[in-house]
């Protein structure tokens, strides 16, 4: 995908699609957009991340936040990396609540 990537309108997909609870089509989404665009790959794993924490999918929500931070840290892209940060201690912290 080229750099016009319509990412303010995947988002607002993305955020009706949560709203409703319509996780399978929020991942459809999502994991489309990661395999068009590398350029937001940071940003796309993140919500990945989020999306699996709502989903309560933990084991998937720390892989994509972790892989996103990874990525942002190489980027140098600090605000990201604050916000992955804190996905990933509310992720971590409820994978490790639950039962196996």
């Amino acid at each position: 995908m080229d750099a016009a990537f319509p990412l303010a309108g995947l988002i607002s997909e993305f955020n009706e699609l949560t709203e409703a609870r319509d996780f399978e089509g929020a991942e459809e989404l999502l994991s489309g957009a990661l395999s068009a665009s590398s350029q937001y790959e940071a940003f796309l794993h993140f919500q990945l991340g989020r999306l699996y924490t709502q989903w309560n999918k933990m084991t998937s929500a720390v892989n994509h936040l972790s892989r996103a931070s990874e990525l942002a840290f190489a980027a140098s892209d600090h605000i990201l990396l604050l916000q992955i940060s804190e996905e990933l201690k509310t992720a971590k912290r409820r994978q490790a609540g639950q039962r196996p």
